[in-house]
Order: structure tokens, then sequence, then C-alpha cells
């Protein structure tokens, strides 16, 4: 396991959550990040987690993956029930980058392709478009796992495969307005957080990859 340390990335949130007017918390850095494995699949995500709060957050690529190309990703979002809607960035950051927000839907949930050009409501970004591998929701949690075409590149960046990627997330307490509706508006976020890794524990081999979202919608 590797355990995160990075007082730049707090020394940014910390200004970012300034600029904005509003208070928006600020989580410790002590973040972790690891290689999971689902026991009934041959699917292995990198998995970034801080505590019981803050959603889990894994990501997983096809193995074939290049850098800065076009190829699909995987995220699964484990989100304590508690939180209204969570929000992923791919590009470490909320602007100018791909936004893959989800927000729980009765015992499903629902998932937004956005963009933000500002530190404004981001915008539908139809450039990504996502299928849903599964959602549930129980006592304590919604969890959502979603495949993502159009988020590994995108203008001006994209995701490495050999290299470090920072990825960024936003959560909030307050549920949307229209929970069954991806063009939904929601609330500013109440915690963001950021952590930096690899996608070395996020590869899995091309054939289980394929095979395990092909039944997605």
């Amino acid at each position: 396991m590797h355990v995160l340390s990075n007082i730049l990335s707090v020394l940014l949130l910390l200004l970012l959550s300034s600029k904005e007017g509003q208070a928006s918390q600020v989580v410790e850095k002590r973040q972790t990040t690891a290689k999971y494995c689902n026991p009934g699949t041959q699917i292995c995500y990198l998995e970034y987690s801080w505590g019981p709060t803050i959603p889990v957050f894994r990501v997983a690529v096809p193995d074939s993956a290049s850098t800065n190309t076009a190829f699909d990703t995987l995220l699964q979002i484990v989100s304590p029930v508690s939180l209204g809607w969570v929000g992923f960035a791919w590009g470490g950051g909320m602007t100018l980058n791909p936004l893959t927000v989800v927000w729980p839907n009765g015992n499903g949930a629902t998932v937004s392709s956005r963009w933000a050009t500002g530190r404004t409501l981001p915008t539908a970004y139809p450039s990504a478009t996502y299928r849903t591998v599964s959602a549930s929701r129980n006592a304590t949690h919604w969890t959502v796992e979603t495949v993502c075409t159009g988020c590994s590149k995108w203008s001006g960046g994209g995701l490495s495969t050999t290299g470090v990627n920072t990825f960024a997330w936003a959560v909030s307490k307050t549920a949307v307005s229209q929970p069954g509706s991806s063009g939904s508006s929601f609330s500013i976020h109440s915690n963001v957080g950021m952590f930096s890794e690899s996608l070395a524990n996020a590869k899995v081999p091309r054939a289980a990859f394929e095979a395990y979202v092909k039944g997605a919608k």
C-alpha cells in the first residue's frame, strides 16, 4: 500500500477554495492508493481511499492502452449514503478535463458527463459517453460502476499509461434537484481532494476488460 502525503496538493486546494469564496472543506492528506482485485471477476483496479466519509474510487484500463490515445476507462465509486453527489476529474482539477458526476437514483445511480471552463456549474460534455456496468444501494452505501468512452483523451490533455496521473474528486451531502436526469443541476461541493498515481495497478488484460464491460448499458 502506498501512502500519499502531498503538501502541495493541500495548498492548491486551499487556494481554489478561497478563490471560489465558498466554505469548502479540504480533507487531511492521509490518503492511500492500492491495487484492489474483485474476487468474483478478473478485474483489478487502482484503488484510492481516505476514510469512511469519503467515497472509494477504483479505476481500471485495458493493458493495451497507450498514452494520450482514445481507450475506454472503467470507474467504480463506492459512496456513503450521506452523500448526494460525487464527482471525479480525469485531469486532476475542476476545469478543462472530463468530469464524471454521479448521484443515487432510487436503488440505482445516474451518471452525468460534464465539463467546466470556470468555477461555475459544469455543463454537459458530449465528447465523453458512459455505459453503466452496475449500480446498487444498501443501508450504508450506494455504488456505481461505469465505463467511459472519451475520458482518456481530451482537448489539451490525456491520461498517461506509463507515467503518473493526477486525479481529483469532489462531493456534496446535498441531493441533486432531478435524480433521474443526467442534466440535473447540483450544489457546490462541500469536500474536495486529489491524488497522483500511475496506472500500473489499473491495467487489466484487454480480453478480460472487454468481456467485463461488454454488457454495460
